[in-house]
């Protein structure tokens, strides 16, 4: 990480912006300019990635910010506004099963009880930040850099079919998804796979099998809503063993957080069937719910008037992944432009957004960027 924000840093400065990187290893590139003025508007997306990604996810978003400030610069525009582009550290959350680390810190929102949660190799957050000189008891109590009155723009590929199927490079988001993450953790009792008599075992791996069905089935009956088991820890794991403790994760999303608690409550009440039936130890803890955002409507206005300069016809539809912008946009006004992305595809090496709508992306966002500064939205 230390490798990724010293290589945006640099691009930040030769785009002629002031840049720095926090202790989160945020990436903060600051416009220079003597008649800006508050409030502010950030721009920005992250650049981590989950494991066996793609190179679009989040930086291309960064990337997209960087070009058009210097663009717009290049053209001797003067902001009214003081302008941020923002890299974030962390949004995935994939080493300590938690999200928006970076943008959650420079909103003075970070959820402390991350700390306390371990990598794959026992280490705490709170250790690993510690160990860099971070003061975590500080956290959240300093002026945030991004603050109520402020605005918020993050351009992302869309990591779906939507704006493919449509034959279009660009769609305005409307909103975010609610999301919740899970921990199921199953103790039952290794034994040897050849002598232990069926009615005798207490096999952790099929009662995780059974609950991870009763998830999908759930789920398969509301178009809406979304559930992925994708994590999956098995113990010992080993050919001739009966499984004696099993750990898996519950990603579920629904486009408004009502919708997705009645879905919870649901799931739980299915889970603790299966949990008495089988009469196995089990432990269900939720490591993080956010609630569904709306986009600022001031925002998505500029938007769709940037759009119509340079695409056919102009889309809005809501997003059903999770991005830095849901985190923030519980703090300021907040919008998103999605970009086309092949097949949809995103999370996989193969994910890919042609440089014909990168092209368009950048201009549109060059526009969205100057109509808002000049047009700052009333709240």
């Amino acid at each position: 990480m230390d490798t990724a924000s010293k290589l945006i840093k640099s691009w930040m400065n030769n785009a002629g912006l002031i840049a720095t990187v926090d202790p989160m290893q945020n990436v903060i590139g600051s416009w220079p300019s003597e008649n800006a003025s508050s409030p502010s508007i950030h721009l920005g997306s992250h650049y981590d990635t989950v494991i066996n990604a793609g190179k679009y996810d989040g930086p291309l978003g960064l990337l997209l910010c960087i070009s058009a400030v210097e663009i717009l610069r290049l053209e001797g525009y003067e902001p009214k506004h003081f302008i941020n582009i923002l890299g974030f550290c962390d949004e995935e959350g994939i080493r300590f099963s938690s999200t928006f680390l970076g943008s959650s810190y420079l909103c003075g929102t970070f959820d402390l009880n991350f700390l306390d949660n371990r990598d794959s190799e026992g280490n705490t957050m709170r250790e690993l930040l510690e160990s860099r000189g971070m003061d975590t008891s500080q956290f959240n109590k300093a002026k945030p850099l991004i603050s109520k009155d402020d605005l918020f723009l993050e351009p992302h590929i869309e990591q779906g079919p939507v704006l493919e199927n449509l034959d279009l490079p660009l769609g305005v988001v409307t909103g975010i998804a609610a999301q919740s993450r899970i921990h199921v953790s199953i103790t039952g009792k290794s034994g040897h796979a050849g002598t232990t008599p069926l009615e005798l075992r207490k096999d952790a791996l099929t009662t995780a099998a059974e609950m991870i069905l009763a998830v999908e089935t759930l789920f398969d009956a509301n178009s809406n809503a979304r559930a992925t088991v994708g994590q999956i820890n098995n113990y010992p794991n080993a050919i001739n063993a009966i499984p004696g403790k099993v750990e898996f994760t519950i990603d579920l999303r629904h486009p408004v957080t009502a919708g997705l608690n009645q879905l919870k409550e649901e799931l739980l009440e299915k889970l603790n069937l299966i949990i008495q039936k089988r009469d196995l130890p089990c432990e269900i803890d939720f490591l993080q719910s956010v609630d569904s955002i709306t986009c600022d409507r001031g925002i998505q206005k500029a938007m769709n008037k940037a759009l119509a300069k340079h695409q056919k016809s102009v889309t809005s539809f809501t997003s059903g992944a999770g991005h830095d912008t849901l985190k923030i946009a519980q703090t300021c006004r907040s919008g998103m432009l999605f970009i086309r992305c092949r097949d949809g595809l995103s999370h996989h090496p193969d994910e890919y957004t042609s440089p014909e709508d990168i092209r368009v992306a950048l201009n549109a966002w060059v526009d969205v960027i100057r109509e808002l500064d000049q047009n700052f939205p009333e709240s």
